[in-house]
């Protein structure tokens, strides 16, 4: 059996297309990913093949030519363009068709618009998401409130299935060579760390601010901040207040880093941060991968009070939760920082414990492939 993995914007190593769905499936057939960028490797099972495009429409051209040489069993769409050539591959080949959903697609989306036009906007994406879908055998997704959104009332049928984003299993404990550009950080402690997307959304300012205010007590806190900036202003308010707010002791920035180089810098820190603003509601509603991956770490979690982390990580005393201001977030990085060493240590073995137990990926891959085998 062969299955093709479709993406018009992951890279080919990207963390669930290759560590997981790749790895996964691998074991039960010839997996290719193909997207138009990232690595190559053609050899070895999961296949990596990258495509030259250039504009979104011969992106997506050059993935169905590729998909259509390897004549694959089963195609998995990745983002809802890939459905196109999805589509067009199922009917010149007969393939069975499924998806692979990980975000709340039109929300994010509509916030491109003005705050006016997002209701309007959002419908249409939707509609045109479920007509794309209405081709497709089944999927997963990485909630039920995505299959819930898109199919109401069928969102449970057996050929949906829900596979949260978890870590694999055993991920960090992987001996890995430092790279040069990692070796001054590797040498360092830092009492916390942020990763993910440097965005207004995600807090970045609220950080800084929060970092302004702990200073005054612990004038040699250090965080390291692990990302990109996802636009130059967002960029440049930033160091504005790394300036303004006299922080350039205690902060420390890094682009991004591969996925499988992330535990090098996760074993150098004590709690993990992840802050986002929770009136948007895809950031509430979706369990980010990041948090899981503080907890295969064994690192405690800072986080915003919403249901969903006050149901992982509050109910579990894997960390501690705040409200969304910079005072309230000092106030709770501060109890953490204040935490005996013996109760550090319980709490760091809770979050290995409850990752080993539940938050991995291996836990899942029986049910990927029943849901296959279902579908093949």
């Amino acid at each position: 059996m062969k299955i093709c993995i479709i993406s018009n914007s992951h890279l080919t190593g990207d963390v669930r297309l290759y560590h997981k769905l790749g790895h996964s499936l691998s074991h039960i057939a010839d997996t290719y990913i193909i997207s138009s960028k990232g690595m190559m490797n053609r050899q070895q099972n999961p296949h990596q093949i990258v495509v030259e495009g250039g504009s979104a429409l011969k992106i997506l051209h050059a993935l169905y030519r590729e998909a259509k040489k390897i004549k694959p069993d089963i195609v998995i769409s990745v983002e809802p363009l890939t459905l196109l050539p999805g589509i067009a591959l199922k009917k010149k080949l007969g393939c069975r068709l499924l998806f692979d959903l990980h975000e709340f697609f039109a929300e994010a989306h509509t916030e491109r618009y003005h705050f006016l036009l997002r209701p309007l906007i959002k419908e249409l994406y939707l509609a045109l998401q479920k007509a794309l879908l209405h081709y497709t055998e089944g999927g997963i997704a990485v909630n039920q409130e995505i299959l819930n959104q898109l199919f109401g009332v069928h969102a449970r049928e057996p050929r949906y299935l829900v596979l949260p984003n978890y870590p694999v299993k055993h991920v960090w404990e992987i001996p890995q060579d430092i790279p040069s550009s990692l070796a001054k950080l590797s040498d360092m402690s830092f009492d916390l760390v942020y990763i993910g997307g440097i965005t207004e959304s995600r807090g970045i300012i609220k950080i800084l601010k929060s970092i302004s205010i702990l200073k005054v007590r612990y004038p040699h806190f250090r965080i390291l901040i692990v990302g990109k900036f996802n636009n130059p202003d967002i960029e440049k308010d930033f160091n504005k207040s790394v300036n303004r707010f006299n922080l350039n002791a205690n902060i420390y920035l890094q682009e991004w880093i591969p996925a499988e180089r992330i535990g090098i810098l996760l074993k150098r820190s004590r709690f993990g941060l992840w802050l986002f603003d929770p009136r948007v509601k895809r950031m509430s509603l979706a369990t980010p991968l990041k948090v899981l991956e503080y907890l295969a770490a064994g690192l405690p979690v800072i986080s915003i009070k919403t249901p969903l982390m006050k149901s992982i990580i509050e109910r579990n005393d894997l960390g501690i939760l705040s409200a969304y201001r910079a005072r309230d977030i000092a106030q709770a990085i501060s109890k953490m920082l204040d935490m005996p060493e013996a109760e550090y240590n319980a709490m760091s073995q809770r979050c290995l414990s409850i990752s080993e137990e539940r938050f991995n990926w291996n836990a899942l891959e029986p049910q990927l492939f029943e849901l296959i085998e279902r579908l093949k």
